[in-house]
């Protein structure tokens, strides 16, 4: 796949549009085949266009529009993002030429000038760059004091490397967590942890961001995950968190990493089934999506919707759930992937429902291969599609689809589920085979105590709340109960 595929593939419709008349406006011959080629990328059809001009004119032409995209997609992200930065290297660039220019008095003003916007904002990386310069000419009898020029460039400098720090202890642990899951390998997250915050030299006591407290908090996340028992994660960071609310550094440039951090409490709440924490999270998601003129809302509002649905499914407020995701499927600026979490969840509560016709239809709208979701979405994601996939299956009666189904869903995750200690997946789809086979022997004591005796029970605090719903399910055949209520139960009690 080109260049031009991918970048496409990042613009939203109404950017697509917005594009489409730079394009017009940029192109000084009305021959120009720029636009047709972009509508071809969106079709995925730019075949027929090189087939119509040839290679040789066809490259140069993807070339063009390449460099086009580019422009297009720098100059929207300068005007959105990053403006104080910018501004303020703008001001480290103009001290230097008058510096070159032996302009001191003035360079070492704008130089301050650039040293407390920078500060202002705690742009590390900057004040470095600013104080580099600031070091190379200390000598001049213009400049500020050169001891305080050297304790700051030093004081600047051990904030710029923590940062630095770590960005590489998280780099590692995502990768080695990254290799453990594609690899079935087993992994202890908290040794990594603190084998990773040794190595590079990372304290809970030094200071922290809104960025730095997001890469904290999705190893926590990633760490629950990999464990299936968030109940145990520490969220040591939260005093850190309250800290920075309302501070010098809640600002426009760390607005998305707050709403990230945030977001990542309330879904880490969540799967601890702490529902009430959780759902004050997501106020504050919300609250802090509204800011700079809900500058990142449309970028998390599905994700929002999403956790605040499963939320409401879990507290008895399923319609709620609906009201929240249903309106999301007829909105034609989100794409099928941004659409993928929702979806499951709505399959997931029709089929708690019993609406099963409706979980269907849904369902079938996920085509793609198990490889490519593990890649795309998740391997966590991939179970869960599967294990209702499964139980749907045999709700509607397809009990030779689901024999083949479990069958090869065992050959493909059965070293998966070993190795990452989900021993009770492998004897719950035995029990589930063996009930869709013989239905009536669900309500004898030989499959009570087969249940007993297979799976071994987490304390209801530990046990993943995703798990305890396929959980459920049985418990619902066996008790003669219907599966919501069961859940709920099972869930709370």
């Amino acid at each position: 796949m080109g260049v031009n595929s991918e970048l496409v593939k990042l613009l939203n419709a109404s950017e697509q549009r917005d594009f489409i008349r730079y394009l017009t406006k940029r192109n000084k011959r009305n021959d120009t085949r720029n636009t047709d080629l972009f509508k071809a990328l969106l079709k995925g059809k730019e075949s027929s266009i090189k087939a119509e001009i040839g290679q040789n004119a066809f490259n140069v032409l993807n070339k063009r529009l390449s460099d086009r995209l580019l422009d297009y997609m720098a100059v929207g992200m300068l005007e959105t993002h990053a403006t104080k930065e910018i501004d303020i290297l703008k001001q480290l660039l103009v001290a230097r030429k008058l510096i070159a220019h032996r302009q001191f008095k003035l360079a070492f003003r704008l130089l301050k000038k650039a040293e407390e916007r920078a500060e202002e904002i705690k742009d590390y990386a900057l004040l470095n760059d600013i104080y580099q310069t600031l070091v190379e000419y200390s000598y001049h009898h213009l400049a500020p004091d050169q001891e305080l020029i050297f304790r700051n460039h030093a004081k600047y400098r051990e904030e710029f490397l923590h940062q630095e720090r770590l960005n590489m202890a998280y780099a590692a642990v995502r990768k080695a967590f990254q290799n453990a899951q594609t690899e079935n390998l087993e992994i202890d997250l908290e040794v990594l942890l603190r084998e990773n915050y040794e190595r590079f030299g990372v304290s809970k006591e030094q200071g922290y961001n809104f960025q730095t407290l997001y890469q904290l908090t999705q190893i926590a996340d990633i760490a629950g995950s990999h464990s299936r028992d968030y109940h145990s994660i520490d969220l040591f960071f939260l005093d850190q968190l309250k800290s920075l609310k309302g501070g010098v550094l809640d600002n426009e440039k760390y607005l998305i990493y707050h709403i990230d951090v945030l977001y990542l409490i309330a879904n880490i709440y969540f799967r601890k089934k702490d529902f009430s924490r959780s759902l004050l999270f997501l106020e504050d998601v919300y609250e802090q999506m509204q800011r700079y003129e809900k500058r990142f809302y449309k970028e998390r509002e599905v994700r929002y919707l999403t956790l605040l649905a499963l939320n409401y499914n879990f507290t008895d407020h399923h319609v709620e759930a609906l009201q929240a995701l249903e309106p999301l499927l007829d909105r034609s600026d989100l794409s099928h992937k941004e659409l993928l979490n929702p979806m499951l969840v709505l399959v997931m509560i029709y089929f708690q429902q019993n609406e099963l016709e409706k979980a269907y239809k849904l369902l079938t709208k996920f085509q793609q291969s198990d490889g490519w979701y593990d890649k795309a979405i998740g391997r966590e994601w991939n179970l869960q599609k599967r294990y209702i996939e499964i139980l749907l299956h045999i709700e509607l009666g397809n009990i030779d689809y689901v024999d083949a189904c479990i069958n090869s869903f065992t050959r493909k995750y059965g070293n998966h589920f070993k190795s990452a200690g989900d021993t009770n997946v492998l004897p719950f789809l035995k029990l589930v085979k063996r009930y869709y086979h013989d239905p009536e022997i669900i309500h004898t004591e030989q499959f009570k105590e087969r249940v007993e005796g297979s799976i071994v029970w987490k304390d209801k605090a530990q046990e993943d709340i995703f798990l305890m719903c396929f959980y459920a399910w049985l418990k619902s055949k066996m008790e003669k109960r219907p599966l919501y209520s069961t859940t709920l139960e099972l869930i709370h009690n």
